[in-house]
């Protein structure tokens, strides 16, 4: 049997680096892609092979997908995880820090996309895995341009599913909620840089009474279990939402409606 080709983005810590290893238990091999070499390394394997890059450089991209083929003949499973959280005001984030959000976690996602898909067409089979968020169907204060980014990786992968579902290509999405990984701290300190008047700063109380539980949540391996399902299953769910707090956020969306939804959040956030 032939050995399965796995991709995995951003796998230096939580959510790409607990489906790289739970791939790997399950008989893939694993090409792991990250910023942070010395991350990588820590789990390197017979299966796991590091690869470091940044998902902004093109060229990088392209030369290890080239390695990936002319070393194993083929890709199966691309999980695009790579990206960050740009929090702030729309209007204290700059347009430099709004274009960089979209280059990683939209762009990012597409370079990769672009990269596989030839040779996942010439094989007639293949998955490839977005991991957006729950800010992808909903929108609270102070994530909008994160949120608008992962808003626009779903409009990608609902569009390139109709498009590639014929050649044997599966695409799906996963939308995790509050996760526990290095996420909040991380985005916490890129907050500390902008600048915002005295105006918005129940907004940025409101971030982090959100992301308090972020400790107590459960942790990337209910992530890459639903990475492990969706790629092994002949018949892939096209979305899904995990922790069960994200399938009812997005429920209550849509049972309240706008307006009454925006005031339980406000009340949610203390705002």
């Amino acid at each position: 049997m032939t050995q399965r080709i796995a991709l995995v983005t951003g796998a230096s810590s939580g959510i790409g680096r607990a489906t790289a290893r739970l791939l790997a238990e399950n008989g893939y091999y694993v090409f792991v892609m990250a910023r942070r070499v010395e991350r990588l390394e820590q789990i390197r394997s017979d299966h796991i092979e590091p690869i470091p890059l940044d998902v902004t450089d093109e060229q990088a991209i392209a030369l290890a997908i080239t390695h990936i083929i002319s070393t194993k003949g083929r890709i199966d499973v691309l999980v695009n995880n790579a990206g960050f959280g740009q929090l702030g005001t729309i209007e204290c984030v700059s347009m430099e820090a709004a274009h960089y959000q979209f280059e990683v976690n939209v762009f990012g996602y597409a370079r990769f996309m672009h990269a596989v898909l030839p040779y996942m067409r010439a094989q007639k089979s293949g998955c490839i895995v977005n991991i957006t968020s729950i800010l992808g169907r909903i929108a609270l204060p102070g994530f909008g341009w994160y949120a608008a980014s992962k808003h626009a990786v779903e409009a990608l992968s609902e569009s390139l599913r109709g498009e590639v579902k014929a050649l044997g290509i599966d695409v799906v999405v996963i939308a995790p909620g509050l996760i526990r990984t290095e996420f909040a701290a991380r985005q916490f300190e890129l907050l500390k840089t902008i600048f915002h008047p005295v105006a918005y700063q129940r907004i940025i109380a409101g971030l982090h009474h959100l992301l308090a539980g972020e400790p107590d949540a459960p942790g990337p391996e209910i992530i890459a279990q639903a990475v492990l399902d969706a790629v092994t299953k002949s018949i892939p769910p096209v979305r899904h939402a995990l922790p069960w707090d994200s399938k009812a956020a997005v429920m209550a969306r849509w049972l309240l409606g706008g307006r009454l939804f925006a005031w339980a959040v406000r009340r949610q956030m203390k705002i």
